[in-house]
């Protein structure tokens, strides 16, 4: 198959390289200085896996709209960063318009969020299948140089679901099946949107308050009073989900606070990109919870504490840097 990774950051690139292991073709679209060393030297990864260091196709996200065809493609994967989701998805759409509706691959969204597969639907026009990237921890540590940790799972599926999806369920079969013999191993679900909402469930739990104290999931995790905190994020989260008419009950949410426990310490993206000074999901992630808790007449405590004082840090950054204080 023939496949276009759009955000081929850390996450992206780990599943390009084991789609092409398996000897599938992957362009690699990525940004400035990465993508300069993608295209110059190549992509290495590291992973308890085995690592990976050879050329690859990489171009740039203009590259590819202006000089290819959508129709060349089987599929298209997106995991970039939620904030971006609508200004890329409103270029895809004029993607797709200049090859008319004949051959249309469908889009895979691999992305933190629960919102970026209704964007891509309605801007780009294209068939949508939504999914989880999970236990999985990959960033850039360099330009061209990736590190990932972890079993990186897949959950995937028609958008919103499957009775709901236009996409028939053998197209989610058959990518279950390329993936899986590519040594990543993905399930299909009938229900990725409440797949997507236990995500957000686990996001909102470590992704803010690893950012704010600056510890990896281990760190947090082990603290006493953080986990608390930690319950807090993810028991308003599952509230949340309630405005979409998703119900996750206690047992869910101890299920995948459990996950967070004994899942290989971390930094999540949230944290990675404070570092990098890059922007964060925080309206993607913590915004949708409190949105969604204010909708049921709610407050969202926990959530609005975290996420508050984690944009105040921000703000303090920027002084710095800029030398305003």
């Amino acid at each position: 198959m023939h496949f276009a990774i759009i955000g081929a950051g850390g996450i992206g690139c780990y599943y390009g390289v084991r789609l092409l292991e398996a000897g599938h073709s992957v362009d690699f679209v990525a940004r400035d200085s990465h993508l300069q060393v993608l295209q110059e030297k190549g992509l290495t990864l590291k992973h308890d896996n085995g690592n990976y260091q050879e050329k690859v196709s990489a171009l740039s996200l203009e590259t590819l709209l202006s000089r290819c065809k959508i129709s060349d493609y089987d599929g298209l994967i997106v995991t970039l960063k939620a904030t971006q989701t609508t200004a890329v998805a409103q270029q895809l759409k004029g993607w797709c318009s200049s090859s008319g509706q004949n051959g249309l691959p469908w889009v895979l969204s691999l992305q933190n969020g629960v919102e970026n597969e209704s964007i891509l639907k309605s801007l780009s026009g294209l068939p949508v299948l939504g999914g989880i990237a999970r236990r999985i921890g990959a960033h850039i540590i360099e330009p061209g140089v990736v590190e990932a940790v972890g079993p990186a799972e897949v959950i995937l599926g028609g958008w919103p679901n499957h009775n709901e999806s236009k996409l028939p369920k053998a197209i989610s079969d058959e990518l279950a099946t390329v993936f899986n013999e590519a040594q990543i191993p993905t399930e299909v679900t009938d229900d990725i949107r409440l797949e997507l909402w236990r995500k957000l469930v686990i996001n909102n739990g470590v992704n803010a308050l690893s950012a704010l104290v600056k510890e990896k999931t281990g760190v947090i995790t082990a603290h006493p009073q953080l986990a608390k905190v930690i319950r807090g994020l993810m028991d308003e989260a599952a509230r949340a989900a309630k405005s979409e008419s998703i119900f996750l009950s206690e047992k869910d949410v101890d299920k995948m606070f459990e996950l967070i426990l004994t899942f290989d310490s971390i930094k999540p993206s949230m944290f990675i990109d404070r570092e990098k000074g890059r922007p964060l999901e925080l309206d993607e992630i913590c915004g949708v919870v409190m949105r969604g808790c204010e909708k049921q007449g709610v407050d969202a405590p926990y959530t609005r504490t975290v996420s508050s004082l984690l944009g105040f840090s921000l703000e303090q950054d920027g002084k710095w840097k800029n030398g305003l204080t």
